[in-house]
């Protein structure tokens, strides 16, 4: 628009040259003062002006428009004609940035609220990032970029899985004898190990379980009733070792985490005890959670969806290996992958962490799955994940 001003400037100068007189005297000296003018009047705009994310943080459904929300915030007493809010939006899994910007008139004395909607079709974390701040006066010929130390310039948008309804068949796994470090806070049983409760002696109670030490105390029969361990028989492994780092094959990483995220959901919602793992870049070289209903279910998705970005490629057949003491700590162990080796199914199988190993291959082909001994494979199809799943009894 600098153009657009020159061309203004001149044409008002040869005006005032070829018709002599105070008309053409005012316009000509309105035209050379307008930079200064409306320089001062943007700039001091500038200065009661900010632009911020309502929120550091969204959540949304993969391929669903959430709404971004800027609040702008003008304490002048003059108008913005023009404001130009450029975002930067990116993944920490495909690193391409792309670019939007919004333009919009700001009313002065006023707080406003500009909703912008942003879909991304892939399960992670959406950033989206205010690069440029602009207003510029009505002609757009002056310009100056809006800054703070108040402003909320970053969000993210966290993609959670949909959700994907099973009706699989759980078996029970208490009767394998499974080591539990977790214990019922409802029910008692007989593991002598954690005292569920004490009550006074009944009729019935067993005398080897009478606390001597309280009872003396009490001056009272006071007996112990002993915990009921909860079997934690079913290990959910996500592999990402087959998914590269540039960001490509993300249907697969997300029909990887549409099995894990599936199979969890169903045992949650029954309230069955379980274990969530994938191989990551921390000190353990695995994150590992126990998930026993939906609340711990929601906490260890979270986990894993913010931890995509810094997911480690090992292979979750040699971490096994790594944290196998010989004796089987599950009774299933099911591997949400996009490939398996004869190499890693050989290793999983000898690692002797689980009775039994299903894996679960983000797999499009028309490769139909197979058990041999105490290993299954099956391929999973994005399209279908449900109608594949429910080949399992988990």
């Amino acid at each position: 628009m600098i153009f657009v001003y020159i061309i203004l400037l001149i044409t008002s100068a040869i005006f005032y040259i070829q018709f002599e007189g105070a008309f053409s005297f005012y316009l000509f000296c309105f035209v050379v003062s307008y930079p200064i003018i409306f320089g001062l009047i943007t700039y001091n705009v500038k200065r009661k002006l900010t632009v911020s994310f309502e929120k550091p943080e969204l959540t949304g459904m993969k391929g669903s428009s959430i709404p971004v929300n800027i609040v702008i915030d003008n304490r002048s007493r003059l108008p913005v004609p023009n404001c130009a809010i450029t975002i930067s939006y990116y993944t920490d899994l495909g690193k391409r940035k792309e670019k939007v910007t919004i333009h919009t008139p700001v009313f002065p004395n006023n707080t406003q609220v500009l909703t912008t909607k942003f879909a991304y079709n892939h399960y992670g974390i959406l950033s989206l990032e205010m690069t440029k701040i602009r207003i510029y006066d009505i002609l757009k010929i002056i310009r100056f970029k809006v800054g703070g130390k108040r402003m909320l310039r970053k969000t993210k948008l966290i993609i959670y899985p949909n959700h994907i309804p099973l009706e699989n068949k759980i078996n029970d796994y208490s009767d394998l004898g499974l080591e539990s470090e977790n214990f019922s806070k409802s029910k008692k049983g007989d593991d002598p190990s954690e005292i569920f409760n004490i009550h006074e002696y009944a009729e019935g109670d067993k005398l080897s379980r009478v606390h001597w030490k309280l009872s003396a105390k009490q001056n009272e029969m006071m007996v112990k009733d002993y915990s009921l361990p909860i079997t934690n028989g079913v290990m959910i492994a996500a592999d990402f070792s087959h998914i590269p780092a540039n960001g490509t094959e993300l249907d697969k990483l997300d029909t990887i985490i549409d099995a894990l995220s599936a199979l969890s959901l169903r045992l949650a919602e029954n309230e069955v005890t379980h274990t969530l793992m994938w191989c990551s870049n921390t000190e353990a070289g695995v994150s590992s959670y126990v998930v026993s209903d939906l609340e711990s279910y929601t906490l260890a998705v979270r986990q894993l969806i913010n931890g995509l970005s810094e997911r480690s490629l090992q292979s979750f057949c040699d971490a096994v290996t790594e944290l196998s003491t010989g004796a089987p700590k599950f009774a299933h162990t099911l591997v949400c992958t996009a490939k398996i080796t004869q190499d890693e199914i050989s290793t999983l199988i000898n690692s002797g962490y689980s009775y039994r190993y299903t894996a679960l291959v983000a797999d499009n082909s028309h490769n139909s799955g197979y058990t041999e001994g105490y290993f299954s494979y099956l391929p999973i199809r994005d399209k279908s994940v449900a109608e594949d799943l429910e080949l399992i009894a988990i």
